[in-house]
């Protein structure tokens, strides 16, 4: 086994699952955020960065459960706003709580007379909120991992309670059940890392473009997964939702690229067959998270610089929690990218005066 990594990135990815854990131990706050939530027409979900990727998996989350959800980003919710009504709910999701635009959202949210409700990290700064919904200890890395787990539990753990005040005890309990067996599913993950050590190293190695492409509620793990690398890497990622994807970037994709794809069970695995067997003429490297979408590309794996990293194969989880599991590989994959590199995947290169500068150029 390779040496492990000794960056808080690491650290914390790891310990994501005993955290789920404990915070699936804590039924009563994502109740009473449920209770709250009951009479709303619509519910926004806000955040920026790895927050904002939160508030998309939450959409899909609050969406399967029967509620009118919508994802937005915090600067456009503040400052290019859809009107409130006074039977609307909003969701604020940031790690410190600490972010100009999050909390000019949760501002804008309350003059508005809007229910708001915060999820957020202990200890913190978020004022405003009708409600504070905590998730995990404030995130030692920059490149945060824990807390984007921990928001979406407490979003999983809410629409599994609005499923059950609605009457659908049936998506309910297929919630609750799928929440449960979670930690159980990112340990086993977490156990294979050395098989995510050795894409990254071979893509560190070759300098190549990373491409991560997904689709329904792992659209948002694409550019999750290409934020992460960019943050603790510094190297040149990009996102994309499947249909966009095929839509014009792929033309870009090259034969010395690296193609991150998210395929799990859902209406997206027929169009995901469609990519890989274009790839497949192309050339570029595949590294699939989760399943083969179809019979015809089961065989595509035997191909040189093509492999599979399962996740959920055996467990009947709803699509809507499959993003949990696929968050796991991807920041794996950012921090041994780091490693391989040479970088700090912890700092955002706040320990280089060029960068320091830059930032203070504005307010985060």
């Amino acid at each position: 086994m390779a040496e492990k990594s000794t960056t808080a990135l690491y650290r914390s990815i790891h310990a994501q699952p005993e955290e789920i854990r404990r915070l699936l131990g804590d039924w009563d706050s994502p109740m009473q955020a449920a209770e709250k939530l009951a009479d709303a027409n619509r519910i926004f979900l806000t955040g920026i960065g790895t927050s904002y990727h939160a508030a998309l998996v939450g959409e899909y989350l609050l969406r399967f459960v029967g509620a009118d959800a919508w994802a937005l980003r915090s600067f456009e919710f503040v400052n290019y706003p859809r009107p409130l009504r006074a039977d609307d709910g909003v969701i604020v999701i940031s790690h410190r709580g600490s972010k100009l635009h999050g909390n000019k959202a949760v501002q804008r949210a309350k003059e508005a007379g809007v229910l708001t409700i915060g999820v957020t990290g202990k200890n913190s700064k978020m004022q405003g909120a009708d409600m504070l919904l905590e998730t995990v200890e404030q995130d030692p890395s920059s490149a945060h991992s824990i807390s984007y787990t921990g928001a979406l539990t407490r979003l999983g753990q809410i629409a599994a309670r609005l499923a059950a005040l609605n009457g659908n005890s049936q998506q309910a309990q297929h919630l609750e059940q799928g929440l449960m067996q979670l930690p159980t599913l990112m340990e086993a993950i977490l156990a294979r890392e050395d098989e995510i050590r050795q894409v990254a190293q071979e893509a560190a190695a070759h300098a190549r473009r990373l491409y991560f492409i997904g689709a329904g509620p792992n659209a948002p793990t694409a550019p999750e997964g290409a934020l992460k690398a960019k943050e603790a890497a510094y190297v040149t990622a990009e996102g994309f939702e499947l249909e966009q994807a095929i839509h014009g970037p792929q033309v870009a994709f090259e034969a010395e690229d690296l193609l991150v794809l998210i395929s799990v069970k859902g209406p997206a695995q027929p169009r995901m067959a469609d990519l890989l067997l274009a790839l497949s003429e192309i050339g570029s490297r595949v590294w699939l998270i989760g399943e083969a979408p179809s019979p015809e590309t089961v065989d595509l794996f035997n191909r040189e610089n093509w492999t599979r990293f399962a996740i959920e194969d055996d467990a009947d989880l709803p699509e809507e929690l499959t993003p949990f599991l696929a968050a796991l590989p991807v920041q794996l994959l950012a921090d041994f990218l780091a490693a391989a590199r040479g970088t700090n995947a912890d700092v955002f290169r706040a320990d280089n005066e060029v960068y320091k500068r830059a930032n203070g150029r504005f307010r985060l």
